[in-house]
């Protein structure tokens, strides 16, 4: 490595779990240090993070992390930071917590990665921040009256809600006056309408100083061009910041500290809610410090055993029972020098807040007065330690999150760093505890700790107090400021807009070459078939010359990706053609049964706490869910993550898993009884319900992402817990009909991710699996959500839904339209640089509605497995008007009124790369996508080297074309479904907005859309005996299936 004189190596170490190396730097003249962290991949991380610490709930450091972003002292003119990122393969983005802001740049590539970072540095520490800025970004009151901005409208959306309100609360009796900890770094809307752009100012001034930047870089990084680019940075900024020595106190480390709690308190919160019937609890606890790595992973471990699964102390005593005091048990951490335990019981019926909470404690009182199981608690040890190995394979925030906790309170030495990273020897540690370590362990932070614990309690006539205080609130300003005072502050806000969108000069963008696409190393995979995939095609390498020589006499379709991987990820994909349409709604309770039943192990039933224990050790993450993920929407996925020398034990795990395991009347019960529960907030959420209502307008009850909606299971799950009540031999009947339909060879399709070239019998170890088992040499097609729409998903256009909701502040709508549905389709390269280019940050999307205060977000989006294009609003004040302005934007661009800008085409292309890279990042996901080119889209595995190819060919012209013929039907009434959900206050007048526009629209409540797929049981002289309330909200949106899953990939 060259010479850097102004940069010295602080620590480095070579991890002794995974293969990566850590360097931490730190500058001779500000103070700024930088961590990197090699690893090789697609994708280079950068998180630069400050640590941010404020005494008041003004929301100033929230303010920064987006006016950053609004120009720097070289580069003034807002948006150019992305639109230059847009161009080196590179997306930006940014998140403030209560300890820090950390703003992050992920690049396919170096050469994209070292071309923005300094241009990313001047913008965090030598912002314009404006006043103008400040007005449009933060908060500003419209012509109109109504409080406005990019900040305020993403507060508005949050404050209200349950989460919010009852953390507040939990984190004020945490933390008293004076605490950096106790405010809300995001801003109270209160707050941010008097907040200054000069205290914005001084708060920047006193936080963003190198001394307290660190960078974080994760992946393929070349450390003396590194310290060149950070070298040459300094050189400009050197000026403009404290001098190394100029006096400054570090956030956190300097300040007072945490006083420990006195006593245990227990407090009510009311959250605005029309269903009064289920709340929540929340228990709050000052731990240990996080920087002791042994007693971090210990609360780590304490927390699995006593929440982790379905076995876990609190589930078995609260949630797996009769009748269930909750729906479910959390238990998670903040780390902090004194870390925060947080215990959350969701769905709790709300008579009985206060005893769920007490039970609580009587449990790990209990708990901690008997002995442990200590052999299950030593296989939680060994697994998270499995899983603390796995994710530094997969994932970059493995690293970044210990990094970042160690810059905000850790010595700067490197000590504490390296202590963390370096090696696994806390979980030597904890594996020599014995049980009464543990139980003083759990003693001292939890039994014995003094606790805050807020009962959560729905509240319809505080719902109606803040509807009527907002209503009065925004009368009496409008009645204060006049006709005149509203019009100045129109004006006032027009001018600050004009300023913001100083036109950037094409030269300063075009100064920035797009790096050669060669720079970008992606991760290269072997595709290797055995069995029924094997007649297919076989491909010609030396590892299918190798599997060829195993017994291919298999009845299994068995697709193979060789990667360099340290573990397997083992996927079954399900065809559910073969289900009764009746019984889909059943999948949900199917997917949280399926690892949580009895089986019949060896001839002899085994109970579903032990079956789980097992698993665990068995694996180190596990799942099941539809396969949206890989584009099979309407599939079933299965996926095991194990350790090589455990691919046999999985195999045999599948098998036992779908044919083995026992409908157990009282297991099927309990789940049902947790689904249930949870619907009431499943039905809060605006941004999810949006996407449920249109699965309801657009699927066919054939369609899995339909039948486990939760506009389905509002009605059939509780018709299906009365006919469990009554017969429960007919409940269990019904199952067996649905595993029998679904668990048959010929649904079967099989994927394994490993190194091929280090496993044993890839194809043989299936063939117990197939053992008494029958097919009919019949493969089953791929399921296609294209098959499965109604007639107003397969010809959009003429429907018009308006779904008022009170449990929400703001707006959000879907305008759904037809789009091309094959690979081959030859619009789909001009369509998809057209989606790259509108969809932008600081793009023609962007700059109509969040630019201009009307959504926190707006996006058009492509599924090529319904054939649609959609249209999404993303909490907005008024949805219709962040529609039009947007159909605006997109009109005057097809029609040529506004022209095309060519930098930011080059960007839109740069963009897709980038897409391409986000979906290869690790060895699972480059062997995900490989899978999904090849088998479910029957598309060669190198597709996407010929479709950039033909990208680059597309001309304006060509993006004009798709724009008038098909995004524009997004727009357009008779070629485009809408459902808009909205709070109360706004949806007549959207309604009205919208059918001026021609627009058919009809005013419904969630009853309207809910199916009970003809099961009439339970109800009383043909009506329900209690009617559930309609108004609150849903589940995962379209292309995010509810999933039941022990852990993400």
């Amino acid at each position: 490595m060259a010479s850097h004189p102004h940069f010295r190596i602080v620590t480095k170490f070579r991890t002794d779990y995974s293969p990566s190396e850590i360097t931490k730097y730190e500058s001779l003249r500000t103070g700024m240090t930088a961590v990197v962290v090699d690893r090789e991949g697609p994708k280079v991380h950068g998180f630069f993070a400050f640590a941010t610490e404020i005494f008041d709930d003004s929301g100033a450091p929230h303010t920064l992390e987006h006016l950053c972003f609004m120009g720097s002292r070289s580069y003034p003119y807002k948006g150019i930071l992305d639109r230059l990122a847009t161009r080196a393969y590179s997306e930006t983005n940014a998140w403030t917590a209560t300890d820090h802001t950390a703003y992050t740049l992920d690049t396919a590539g170096w050469a994209g990665f070292a071309q923005i970072l300094p241009v990313y540095l001047e913008h965090t520490l030598l912002p314009t921040l404006t006043d103008a800025g400040c007005l449009t970004e933060v908060h500003h009151i419209n012509g109109e009256g109504q409080d406005a901005g990019v900040v305020y409208s993403e507060m508005q959306g949050v404050q209200n809600t349950q989460e919010t309100l009852m953390n507040e609360k939990a984190t004020k009796m945490l933390y008293p006056e004076g605490i950096g900890f106790r405010y809300e770094t995001g801003g109270m809307m209160e707050a941010l309408r008097v907040l200054t752009a000069d205290r914005i100012r001084q708060f920047h001034k006193e936080m963003y100083q190198p001394k307290n930047l660190c960078v974080v870089i994760i992946g393929e990084v070349d450390h003396d061009d590194l310290l060149k680019v950070l070298d040459k940075f300094e050189d400009g900024i050197i000026k403009d910041v404290p001098e190394l020595d100029f006096p400054w106190r570090r956030p956190w480390v300097d300040s007072k500290p945490v006083p420990l709690l006195k006593k245990s308190e227990v407090a009510v919160v009311e959250f605005p809610e029309k269903d009064e019937s289920m709340g929540e609890v929340m228990v709050g606890l000052l731990g240990p410090n996080c920087m002791d790595p042994v007693a971090a992973t210990a609360v780590d471990v304490m927390s699995m055993y006593l929440a982790g699964s379905s076995v876990s102390v609190l589930e078995k005593t609260l949630v797996d029972i009769d009748d269930p005091w909750c729906s479910a048990v959390r238990f998670y951490s903040e780390d902090r020098p004194n870390t925060v335990l947080w215990i959350q019981l969701t769905a709790v019926a709300t008579e009985k807040l206060a005893q769920a909470e007490k039970k609580l404690w009587d449990v790990l009182k209990e708990t901690v007065e008997k002995p442990l199981n200590m052999e299950y608690l030593t296989d939680l040890i060994h697994r998270d330690r499995r899983q603390t190995k796995f994710y530094a394979e997969n994932t970059g925030h493995s690293f970044s999150t210990p990094i970042i906790t160690d810059h905000l309170f850790g010595n700067r030495d490197g000590s504490q760093l390296k202590e963390s990273l370096e090696t696994l020897g806390s979980y030597d540690v904890l594996e020599k505890w014995s049980d009464q370590e543990w139980r003083d362990f759990m003693r001292e932070w939890l039994v014995d700790n003094h606790h805050v614990s807020i009962l959560g309690r729905p509240s319809a006539k505080l719902l109606k107090k803040m509807d009527e205080d907002e209503k009065k609130r925004i009368a009496d300003r409008m009645k204060k400021l006049g006709p005149e005072g509203l019009k100045e502050l129109e004006a006032k806000l027009q001018a600050a807009k004009a300023k913001n969108e100083k036109e950037i000069p094409p030269e300063v963008v075009g100064q920035f070459k797009v790096p050669d696409v060669d720079t970008i190393h992606f991760i290269k995979t072997t595709t290797v078939r055995a069995g029924l995939a094997a007649k297919d095609s076989a491909p010609d390498n030396e590892l299918q010359k190798t599997i060829m020589k195993e017994n291919q006499d298999i009845p299994l379709y068995l697709h193979f990706e060789s990667v360099p991987s340290d573990f397997i990820h083992l996927n079954l994909f399900i065809s559910t053609d073969a289900i009764p349409v009746k019984l889909r709604p059943l999948m949900p309770v199917y997917w949280e049964l399926f690892f949580d039943l009895p089986l019949m192990m060896d001839g002899k039933r085994v109970e579903y706490e032990q079956v789980v224990s097992l698993l665990e050790k068995d694996t180190v993450n596990y799942g099941i869910s539809s396969g949206a993920y890989v584009d099979m929407p309407e599939g079933v996925r299965i996926r095991l993550q194990i350790e090589p020398e455990k691919y046999a034990d999985a195999i045999k795990w599948l098998k036992m898993l779908l044919w083995d395991s026992i409908f157990d009347q009282k297991r099927i019960g309990t789940i049902l009884t947790k689904l249930r529960s949870d619907i009431p907030d499943e039905k809060r959420q605006g941004k999810n319900m949006v996407g449920s209502v249109r699965k309801m307008v657009e699927l066919a009850p054939e369609s899995i992402g339909r039948a486990q909606d939760t506009l389905v299971k509002s009605k059939y799950l509780k018709r299906i817990e009365a006919l469990l009540k009554e017969d429960p031999d007919a409940v269990v009947k019904q199952f067996e009909e649905f595993r029998q339909a679904l668990c048959q060879i010929g649904n079967f399709r099989f994927l394994v991710i490993a190194n091929l070239e280090k496993l044993q019998a890839p194809v043989t170890a299936w063939k117990t699996f197939v053992e008494g088992k029958t097919f009919d040499g019949k493969l089953a097609s791929i399921d296609k959500r294209i098959d499965r729409l109604l007639p107003a998903g397969q010809k959009p256009g003429g429907v018009a839904n308006i779904v008022s909701m009170p449990t929400i502040d703001n707006s959000y709508s879907v305008h759904t339209a037809k789009g091309p549905s094959a690979y081959e389709d030859p619009q789909l390269p001009a369509l998809m640089l057209a989606l790259a280019y509108l969809g932008a940050t600081e793009g023609p999307l962007w700059n109509a509605a969040r630019g201009n205060g009307l959504a926190y977000g707006v996006y058009i989006s492509r599924n090529q497995e319904s054939g649609h294009l959609a249209f999404d609003v993303y909490r907005s004040p008024d949805a219709y008007k962040a529609f039009a302005a947007v159909r605006d934007v997109v009109s005057d661009l097809a029609n040529g009124v506004t022209p095309f800008d060519d930098n930011a085409l080059e960007g839109a292309v740069s963009s897709i790369v980038v897409f391409f890279a986000d979906n290869e990042l690790n060895m699972s996901g480059a062997g995900t996508s490989s899978f999904i080119r090849q088998v479910v889209h029957g598309i060669p595995k190198d597709f996407n080297t010929e479709l950039l190819r033909r990208i680059k060919k597309v001309t304006v012209d060509d993006i004009k074309k798709v724009l008038k013929e098909l995004v524009l039907a997004c727009f357009d009434p008779e070629k485009s479904n809408v459902v808009v959900v909205s709070t109360p206050l706004k949806a007549n007048e959207i309604m009205d907005q919208f059918r001026k526009d021609g627009f058919k629209v009809e005013l419904k409540t969630l009853k309207d859309f809910e199916d009970d797929y003809g099961l009439k049981y339970g109800l009383k002289d043909g009506e329900e005996e209690e009617e559930d309330e309609e108004e609150e909200g849903s589940e995962d949106g379209e292309g995010s299936d509810e999933e039941y899953t022990e852990d993400e990939d």
